[in-house]
């Protein structure tokens, strides 16, 4: 009898629809991705005639079916039926892309919004929710097309556009209502799917040609290595710490999008009409406007004076035209604020009650990240295809620029703005001269919409320094690539810096995208070698908070006695753990501590008592037993030795930045460090030897001849 599973909750939702049409599915969390395929189809009524693939925002690796006909490149794509729904969204808020027929390019974002407790019923997929029908569209033309056909559905007294004329007559005469959605329907419907997980798909292939289950395509060495061998992990961002979630809340519900919002769904408690389209009628959203006070948010309104205001809107023929109505309006629709049924909008089961409620802060978070999501499509942000064209690059390939432009700007310290002109010098530098600058241009771009939209969210604070003869309409600017040269590069003139809540954000983005983004104390609780592993990736600033927090949680002796135990063993993974503990140790100075560290370096445990000793010296005090003479060197030898056991470019890399100190300690003991009795004297002598020969071939010299000696004492 196998182990009940988590129960995930999935919003998939039809991208490029508005309103948008969406549906809410519960499955267990070990479903494979090949399974997941199948519930899309039956959601959205797709026939399965086309390919599909499943992408990860953040790493951009892609999953495909490997039994369909056409077969797949084995290098650049993943199987599809040998990972399941919770490996690739490990947590909530994740999301995963689905496209399904690339000529029509229908996409669709799946979000894990909860994950709910394991369940001991028969596995099975339910619908528990959903919004808007929704047509047989297969070869429609596209999101475009299926728009089109939809708004045309109730408009009755136009004609039926080409090329969809018959398919709207076809819809009129069975009475589709577009605004409508049988959850009932789909539920038994996805009742007919079996959610099996990766090894029950792959042990069911009559014929399989893909590799085993938890197995990648190959590496470039040709091999096919195993999730074990294979480390796909994103390197983490730079520690934050966050304002209380009290703070947050108030920030999120004082955003001028957000509270209006909020405002338009009570507004409808008691139902208003819509159009065809889904916005309010023209009288109505003139009252919206005037009676919630929207007008106040738009720049134009604000300046006109009341009778002229009252002209303005008199004018107004559809509510959409208005973004101060029309923002919002969609915010409120997207977030499920306000659903609309038989053209009526009415207040959506997420309205909270009351305006404390902490469901506002993910409301935020939701309404923010949808946006953030829409910069990949880098046709519909307005970047010229002859620049895309000249890149190589597909208008809808811009899945994970973003996440790279949004990531530098989380990296930027707190407090701090984000200097545009550096970047674009950052980005240039070590690129090809012809295409720098085109590169330059297109991360500028999703900057400059990035910007705007974090402005709109209150997420960040924007700058705009207007020059001579240049407009500050855009917070970057950008000029055409036929006006500038690789020597010729325009360098925007506006900087942004991030809010408290912007940063908070930003932070759920970058986890949903699948970068790791930790907070300064969550490692209180952390044992000691967890402590010391992640301190690896921290600057040097969030490392000393991490590492204050971390030993206040437990006291300096406590500490003490786990960070000893932490630095044993003689294998490079521990050496990299004393290479953290380093600095943490060196702050232990009550006497509990000292205590420790002295019977620490009494011991003979290897690590451990070395560590100690080090530890004590720098304090100026040496152990009782005095230790070997040669202590120094082993600390050397052992510094060397954790870099060295990640790759030879690490110990590179150290020499590179740390060589004004290294090597004239490396050129005082190089002919006596063969004694050191470290085991991993040898190998870091000859590796440190090959790749000093630039630094100072007299010095590689000298170490090379050490680490023909080692052992020699012993074999005496």
């Amino acid at each position: 009898m196998t182990a009940p599973v988590p129960t995930y909750q999935l919003k998939i939702v039809l991208r490029d629809t508005s309103p948008p049409i969406w549906r809410r599915v519960t499955l267990p969390a070990d479903t494979s991705l090949g399974c997941l395929h199948a519930v899309v189809q039956a959601c959205f009524g797709w026939d399965d005639s086309h390919l599909h693939a499943f992408t990860e925002p953040g790493s951009g690796r892609q999953f495909v079916d490997f039994g369909s006909p056409l077969g797949h490149d084995l290098s650049r794509y993943f199987d599809e039926a040998s990972v399941s729904v919770g490996e690739v969204l490990p947590q909530e808020g994740g999301r995963l892309e689905y496209t399904y027929d690339f000529g029509d390019n229908w996409r669709h974002q799946i979000l894990l919004e909860k994950v709910l407790p394991a369940s001991t019923d028969n596995r099975r997929v339910h619908c528990t929710g959903g919004r808007r029908a929704m047509p047989h569209a297969d070869d429609l033309g596209g999101a475009w097309g299926l728009q089109t056909v939809l708004d045309d559905l109730t408009g009755r007294a136009t004609p039926a556009p080409e090329p969809w004329c018959d398919l709207v007559e076809a819809l009129r005469e069975e009475g589709f209502d577009p605004s409508g959605f049988d959850g009932g329907a789909l539920d038994r419907e996805l009742a007919k799917l079996n959610p099996q997980s990766p090894a029950s798909a792959l042990a069911t292939e009559t014929v399989s040609k893909q590799p085993l289950a938890g197995a990648r395509g190959p590496c470039s060495c040709g091999k096919i290595h195993s999730d074990d061998d294979l480390d796909i992990a994103l390197p983490p961002a730079r520690p934050v710490s966050l304002a209380p979630r009290a703070d947050l809340l108030a920030a999120a519900r004082a955003v001028p999008l957000i509270d209006a919002a909020l405002r338009l769904a009570h507004w409808c408690r008691d139902g208003r009409a819509v159009t065809s389209r889904n916005v309010l009628k023209p009288a109505l959203g003139r009252a919206a406007v005037q009676e919630l006070g929207l007008w106040a948010h738009d720049d134009e309104l604000c300046a006109l004076q009341p009778a002229e205001l009252d002209s303005r809107l008199a004018r107004l023929r559809s509510s959409g035209d208005l973004p101060c109505l029309d923002n919002p309006w969609r915010v409120a629709l997207y977030t499920d604020l306000m659903e609309i049924g038989s053209g009526t909008a009415r207040p959506g089961t997420r309205l909270p009650a009351a305006a404390a409620d902490e469901q506002v802060l993910d409301l935020w978070c939701e309404a923010l990240q949808a946006e953030l999501d829409d910069l990949d499509d880098l046709e519909a942000i307005g970047l010229p295809p002859v620049l895309l064209a000249a890149l190589g690059i597909l208008g809808e390939e811009g899945d994970g620029l973003t996440t790279a432009v949004l990531r530098a700007v989380y990296e930027v310290p707190d407090s701090e703005w984000l200097d545009s002109s550096l970047l674009v010098e950052a980005l240039l530098e070590g690129l090809p001269a012809r295409e720098a600058p085109l590169i330059a241009l297109l991360l500028l771009h999703i900057l400059d919409q990035a910007a705007i939209v974090l402005a709109d969210y209150q997420a960040a604070e924007v700058e705009t320094i207007t020059e001579e003869g240049r407009t500050g309409d855009h917070l970057l600017r950008i000029t055409s690539p036929a006006n500038f040269s690789s020597d010729n590069v325009p360098l925007p003139s506006s900087r942004l810096r991030l809010t408290t809540l912007g940063r908070h954000g930003l932070r759920e983005y970058l986890l949903a995208a699948g970068v790791p983004a930790p907070l300064i104390g969550e490692l209180a609780d952390a044992d000691a070698s967890t402590l010391l592993d992640a301190l690896l990736e921290y600057d040097p600033q969030s490392a000393q908070a991490e590492i204050t927090s971390w030993i206040n949680h437990r006291g300096q002796g406590p500490a003490a006695v786990q960070l000893i135990d932490a630095c044993a063993g003689l294998e490079a993974d521990a050496a990299l753990r004393r290479l953290s503990a380093a600095p943490v140790l060196a702050q232990l100075d009550e006497p509990r501590a000292l205590a420790v560290l002295r019977r620490a370096a009494a011991s003979q445990v290897p690590g451990c008592a070395q560590s100690a000793a080090i530890a004590l010296a720098a304090q100026g005090e040496a152990s009782d037993e005095g230790h070997d003479p040669h202590l120094q060197m082993w600390g050397l030898i052992d510094y060397l030795w954790g870099p060295l056991g990640v790759a030879d470019e690490a110990v590179v890399l150290i020499l590179d930045q740390e060589g004004d100190s290294l090597l004239p300690l490396l050129e005082q003991a190089a002919d006596d460090l063969w004694r050191c009795d470290h085991p991993a004297t040898k190998v870091v002598l000859e590796v440190a030897g090959r790749h000093l020969k630039s630094y100072d071939k007299v010095l590689a010299k000298r170490l090379r001849r050490s680490a023909t000696k080692v052992g020699s004492q012993r074999r005496r």
